[in-house]
């Protein structure tokens, strides 16, 4: 395989890293704007700033690992704009069902599982030990934590954030920019921009609109 480029080197990219070399690459690097004080994350290097994408990329292959998603999503979208091909990485301990379509610059980590016919948008995490059943729809920027399970034919809105140990229940849809704490049980549809806690979940605070 080709070298593969991380951009972003904190702890999420650490994983991504390791998931990647588990995928088979023998060659990683990070580039980050951390980047000539931090000269390596974990044990990987860091070999550039962001904006060196242009002069590093010959010969490798490249995605964005940034834990924060307006970062992240800003990101994709300046190098899908100067049309960039954006890998995603799955960790080999993942289960992915059958007509599955996964965008750019997604992540499905360990022992994770993908159900068939689920769609996954550009950019979404689905996090380790985290389930999407059968015919689910993620939009992008959708981060799952790890431990979250959401049944099937659930809808999950843009730039959301299901919290670590979360559930969701069958056919229902979360609006853009939902948010939930740890173990919530969502059973009904959400408001864009809220965050829900407990079981079951209620929404508890709004939340800044995303604006990208």
């Amino acid at each position: 395989m080709n070298r593969l480029l991380i951009i972003g080197a904190g702890g999420h990219g650490r994983v991504v890293a390791d998931c990647a070399e588990k995928q088979g690459y023998k060659d990683i690097a990070f580039i980050d704007d951390c980047y000539p004080e931090r000269t390596s994350s974990g044990k990987w290097q860091v070999i550039g700033k962001v904006n060196d994408w242009q002069k590093l990329i010959a010969q490798s292959d490249l995605i964005v690992a940034f834990g924060n998603n307006e970062l992240r999503q800003k990101t994709i979208q300046y190098l899908q704009e100067n049309q960039v091909v954006i890998k995603s990485i799955v960790h080999p301990t993942a289960v992915i069902g059958s007509d599955i379509e996964l965008g750019e610059s997604c992540v499905i980590f360990a022992n994770a599982v993908v159900n068939i016919g689920s769609k996954i948008a550009d950019g979404c995490i689905i996090n380790t030990g985290a389930t999407i059943d059968h015919d689910c729809q993620l939009e992008q920027l959708v981060h799952i934590s790890p431990g979250a399970h959401i049944a099937g034919g659930v809808k999950i809105g843009a730039y959301s954030w299901i919290g670590i140990g979360s559930a969701v229940v069958e056919y229902i849809e979360l609006a853009q920019n939902t948010k939930t704490g740890a173990g919530a049980a969502i059973i009904a549809p959400t408001e864009e921009n809220s965050l829900y806690v407990g079981v079951p979940a209620k929404k508890i605070k709004t939340l800044k609109p995303i604006t990208l």
